[in-house]
């Protein structure tokens, strides 16, 4: 705050009357107020009170400035403790994006059909009993994991707040939808990244807890520029836990939702056999048809495009149990 009074035009000995003063003015913010007075014409009871204005404003300026340096030091001892904030965004493989691989195991991305998405309210999600994840927001589908996907695969090396950079049609092309560059992509861009931005997540563990949200800000502009910030949280989570490398070369190519989803899933475990109930498969992946048409249709199908992309080989589905052989592959193995 700064105070500061304007004397009227004068000689030097009349300078000091406190008559002489034409204005009483304070600063707050950058922003300026002003108390006319009717200089030396004016009644010794006016110059009364505008000593006690004086005064009065004096004593407020100093309670604002004790407040504002304890809620300085308040922030400051939060801001330290922060640690979340010192970390980067770790770098990745060449094409290869990313997850948690607690996230692999849940349905935080499922296989949605057209019009099957819903609006979630602290909504508990399916996944291994050993992860409680909960979620706000509208359901994302594996559309929104491709969007998600590449937002961090363009948030290598950034840190918490640090603005990246994208433009909409490029954006699309690296999700494998630059075939197509109609309004009606972008507008599907632009809602998958108004949820991804919306939706607030819940994870508990055992040994506790945090929340976050996927992407922390999100900007645009008429032109198709965007902007987004990634959450502390996010951050911090992909700078220190286990994380599933996704090949997005292979996902590029990938047709079905569900194949999409077991790509993440295998990506989360070690090279080798692996099983898995069919109906937990099922349940996980958000799938919500009926349990034979998965088990004979959806799954299948999904497994084949795996095996043909090199992903996995002698999957086979008996007695409610599908078996897989995750083959190493250096753009998707875990960390």
């Amino acid at each position: 705050m700064t105070l500061f009074l304007v004397p009227k035009s004068g000689s030097r000995g009349d300078r000091g009357s406190p008559k002489r003063w034409l204005a009483i003015g304070w600063r707050i913010g950058g922003l300026s107020m002003h108390e006319p007075w009717q200089g030396e014409d004016a009644a010794h009871g006016t110059s009364s009170r505008v000593h006690a204005v004086l005064h009065r404003r004096l004593q407020e300026a100093a309670e604002r400035e004790n407040s504002k340096n304890a809620m300085q030091a308040e922030v400051g001892r939060q801001t330290s403790e922060a640690a979340p904030s010192q970390y980067q965004f770790p770098f990745l493989p060449v094409m290869a994006s990313a997850m948690p691989t607690q996230w692999t195991r849940t349905s935080l991305f499922s296989n949605l059909k057209k019009g099957e998405r819903r609006t979630l309210k602290n909504q508990v999600l399916e996944g291994r009993s050993d992860c409680l994840v909960r979620m706000s927001g509208e359901e994302l589908d594996m559309y929104d994991n491709d969007v998600f996907l590449h937002t961090i695969q363009l948030a290598q090396g950034a840190f918490p707040g640090e603005r990246v950079y994208f433009e909409r049609s490029s954006f699309l092309r690296a999700i494998g939808r630059g075939s197509d560059l109609s309004s009606e992509s972008y507008r599907r861009l632009h809602e998958s990244m108004e949820r991804l931005t919306s939706a607030t997540i819940f994870v508990q563990g055992q040994m506790g807890g945090e929340s976050f949200r996927l992407i922390d800000k999100l900007r645009w502009g008429v032109s198709g520029q965007y902007s987004i910030e990634m959450d502390a949280e996010i951050v911090s989570i992909f700078a220190n836990e286990y994380l599933a490398f996704i090949d997005m070369d292979v996902r590029m190519r990938l047709k079905s939702p569900l194949a999409k989803y077991l790509q993440n899933y295998i990506a989360g475990h070690k090279v080798g056999g692996h099983g898995i109930g069919c109906d937990k498969l099922r349940v996980w992946s958000g799938s919500r048809g009926r349990a034979r048409d998965f088990n004979c249709r959806a799954l299948p199908s999904a497994l084949s495009e795996l095996e043909n992309e090199g992903v996995i080989r002698d999957w086979s589905i008996g007695g409610d149990i599908v078996r897989w052989t995750r083959i190493p592959h250096v753009r998707s193995r875990r960390l």
